[in-house]
């Protein structure tokens, strides 16, 4: 039987697939329903797979099966970078989760340049900004906001609004001046070692935040990871505060986050708060309950807000830094009563691939720019749920998570 013919390929590739995904050999086996040890034996040339068996192992690294035929190792696939992390997360191995998650945004983005292609058109580049003032973050930040905002498809909430409204505003911000914004599954990647990438191109930069955290904290992350994609570098999100910090990877991230609480934050709204006016004089008079009040118009969270009242001398780094721990307690507690209970794929779907993503291949398909079976696979759906999908991605001012 087909299924048991053995499969001819080198073992350096075998071993190359299992690496790029972070894999042990133990947990492929294992993944692969085979022996222990049969795995290493594929490695080092002492057994071989099945045609079966190889098909899986394509599966689960996540690789084209005439990959494994090749006669060595390739040498033109994405190489992993070592980005940097959560202030809180330990080094070592991308999870294959993460892996995963880096080669679908890679994938996406050729389909939509290929896409691009299709109609003889360009991606945007609005969100470059040439003469951004890096060194000074408040400047950085008012010059993105306006620059965003004049490409803003959706209108940022004129009162409080919610999470939700905010998030999708400014993604849908970024993704018409032309950054590919999507998110991790919600059982994907952990958020204590990821909560945002970037990858920076000169067109069509990548943004993935992780769709496991909040909407506040999905926000907050993806303006830190435009940031970077301003300041031309890309980075694993990362949550420094301290403005002291003395390494250089340490100054970037504590640069980036400066340059999103400005975008998010303008000074002159946050003071003219009327919780921030009434304590000019009392720094440290700040409940969790005034802090999150004070913080809905913005989108963010309490304790962002109260890291940017720390940042404009409307509260003490002492004092911040004394009920930083509680705040983000807090905020946790109230993403985990907030965040929606599960079960609409089509909403899941739409925001994890993108909803500016869904949409433009959704549009091309309805002009006949290319056919359902392309369509399905930019989309990786059935032909039959694209317009279901289309309509979960489409522009909305109602909230959508």
């Amino acid at each position: 039987m087909t299924a048991s013919i053995p499969a001819l390929v080198e073992p350096l590739v075998l071993r190359w697939a299992r690496e790029s995904v972070g894999l042990s050999p133990l947990a492929a086996a294992r993944k692969l329903g085979v022996p222990d040890d049969r795995v290493d034996l594929w490695e080092q040339g002492q057994a071989q797979p099945t045609v079966s068996q190889l098909r899986k192992a394509a599966a689960v690294y996540k690789r084209p099966l005439g990959v494994f035929f090749l006669a060595q190792p390739p040498q033109d696939f994405d190489a992993m970078r070592d980005f940097r992390r959560h202030v809180d997360a330990t080094g070592g191995q991308w999870s294959p989760e993460l892996h995963g998650e880096y080669r679908r945004a890679q994938l996406q983005r050729e389909n939509a340049l290929e896409l691009f292609e299709l109609e003889d058109d360009q991606p945007p580049t609005a969100w470059r900004i040439d003469d951004l003032p890096s060194d000074d973050p408040e400047a950085a930040g008012a010059l993105a906001r306006a620059r965003l905002l004049a490409h803003a498809v959706v209108p940022l909430p004129s009162g409080v609004g919610t999470s939700y409204d905010h998030l999708n505003a400014w993604t849908a911000a970024l993704e018409e001046a032309g950054v590919l914004v999507l998110a991790t599954s919600r059982g994907g990647v952990s958020p204590s070692e990821m909560r945002a990438f970037s990858l920076y191109f000169d067109e069509l930069p990548i943004i993935v935040a992780n769709g496991a955290d909040g909407a506040r904290g999905r926000l907050f992350s993806m303006l830190h990871e435009y940031a970077h994609l301003i300041l031309h570098t890309a980075g694993l999100c990362d949550t420094v505060t301290d403005a002291r910090a003395t390494t250089p990877d340490r100054e970037l991230e504590a640069r980036c986050n400066a340059i999103a609480a400005a975008i998010l934050m303008p000074a002159g709204d946050v003071l003219a708060q009327p919780l921030v006016a009434a304590r000019a004089h009392r720094p440290e008079d700040w409940t969790y309950d005034d802090l999150r009040a004070a913080a809905a118009p913005f989108g963010v969270s309490a304790e962002a807000f109260l890291r940017r009242l720390a940042t404009l001398g409307r509260t003490t780094q002492t004092f911040y830094q004394r009920r930083r721990a509680e705040f983000l307690a807090a905020y946790e507690a109230d993403e985990e009563r907030t965040k929606a209970s599960g079960g609409n794929w089509y909403r899941n779907t739409a925001r994890d691939l993108g909803k500016g993503y869904v949409r433009r291949i959704a549009d091309a398909y309805r002009r006949r720019v290319i056919d359902s079976y392309t369509a399905a696979s930019y989309l990786n759906v059935k032909v039959d749920q694209i317009p279901r999908l289309a309509q979960e991605a489409s522009l909305q001012v109602s909230a959508q998570r």
